[in-house]
């Protein structure tokens, strides 16, 4: 059982990890090498408390006793009794293997090791060390302190002990596990940004406006927020990267058009800038037949990509919605909101985009399911 966890990397993610294993009762070691980056990270987490207290969610002191277990340190010698250790620092491969090596090298032998990446490759971090077989993926989304989602990411050599103490872990925290086998991207990176992909595409194609689109993805489907206003509110310079790597992954069905790169290339990178696809705000639209014609490739993209995840047992159905409600807050998952919409017609909608886009033809398993259901055309 894991009582004693070690963050490693006290920047937003990091100190956000550390308050929700703080608040699961647990022991933490928050550690990193900048002093000023510690005194931000705790400062974090007890902002998240204070927000919490002036809701009436918990008490004053219940805020207190949490930040009271996260311990600060800057030396991996205060790793040695940790029986779990997280690494959440920025997303390049070379800093990821010089801190999971530091872990490997710190913590005792049965403890395990995790990494917060949100797509890099677990197996290529666990060959850096000598227990393979004990580290993960723990891709906390953020933040991580609201968030209810974890993808526990098994890699090449990840034994099924370890799955099941990384599952455990996160529902000791009151999350919801996914367990997802490794892939670029994961589960839901892959499934909402090929999403998005294939609404910024159309958008670019008919000239839909962007703020009908959002509208009419919201009104025909479980999404809460449109793929403008959304990768606004991500940040279009991270949309850039996430995007383009599973471009560099699984080829052109994640192409967008062009329109990602078209803002940062101009500066706007979303809400964070003051501007992205929308300025500030996205204004008030209504649905429109061209906003409808994107929400139908917004969602048939996100359809195509989850059974191509369940084709590739990433994932099965169930957490493959599971994944997409507390990962996305979409109000039902694609295979459930599929098999409301009627299978036989969207099935029959790819088949007739696959002439001219050849991306969106139906997975076979999702054919096989609506002949199951006795309702694949004849």
């Amino acid at each position: 059982m894991i009582k004693k966890v070690a963050v490693l990397g006290a920047g937003v993610m990091g100190s956000e990890i550390a308050q929700v294993s703080a608040a699961g009762g647990l022991d933490v070691v928050l550690l990193d090498s900048d002093p000023a980056a510690l005194a931000r990270g705790i400062a974090h987490a007890a902002e998240i408390g204070a927000r919490r207290v002036k809701r009436g969610r918990m008490t004053q002191e219940e805020a207190e006793a949490i930040v009271a277990r996260i311990r600060t340190a800057s030396d991996d010698a205060d790793l040695a009794d940790r029986d779990l250790g997280i690494e959440a620092v920025p997303e390049i491969m070379a800093v990821k293997h010089d801190v999971i090596a530091r872990l490997d090298a710190a913590l005792p032998a049965e403890a395990l090791i995790a990494s917060n990446t949100s797509g890099l490759s677990i197996s290529e971090m666990a060959a850096r060390t000598a227990r393979p077989h004990r580290v993960l993926g723990l891709h906390f989304f953020n933040p991580a302190s609201v968030m209810k989602l974890v993808e526990v990411i098994q890699g090449e050599r990840t034994s099924e002990a370890t799955m099941a103490a990384g599952e455990e872990f996160a529902r000791s925290l009151g999350k919801a596990p996914v367990r997802v086998r490794e892939c670029p991207g994961f589960l839901v990176n892959r499934i909402l940004v090929r999403a998005m992909a294939e609404a910024y595409r159309r958008a670019a194609e008919t000239g839909a406006d962007r703020a009908a689109a959002d509208a009419a993805v919201v009104d025909a489907g479980p999404a809460p927020m449109g793929p403008f206003a959304l990768g606004d509110l991500i940040g279009l310079d991270t949309m850039s990267r996430v995007r383009s790597d599973l471009e560099g992954a699984y080829g052109e069905r994640f192409e967008d058009g062009g329109e990602i790169e078209t803002q940062v290339s101009a500066g706007r990178l979303g809400r964070k800038s003051g501007g992205g696809f929308f300025e500030r705000q996205a204004p008030e639209a209504a649905p429109d037949d061209a906003g409808r014609d994107v929400a139908e490739r917004y969602y048939l993209g996100a359809l195509n990509e989850a059974y191509r995840c369940i084709e590739e047992r990433i994932a099965g159905p169930d957490d493959v919605d599971l994944a997409m409600r507390a990962g996305c807050g979409w109000e039902t998952g694609p295979c459930a909101w599929s098999e409301a919409r009627g299978l036989s017609a969207l099935v029959e909608s790819m088949d007739a985009l696959s002439g001219t886009a050849p991306r969106l033809a139906p997975p076979a398993m999702l054919v096989e399911r609506a002949g199951r259901r006795g309702e694949r055309p004849g």
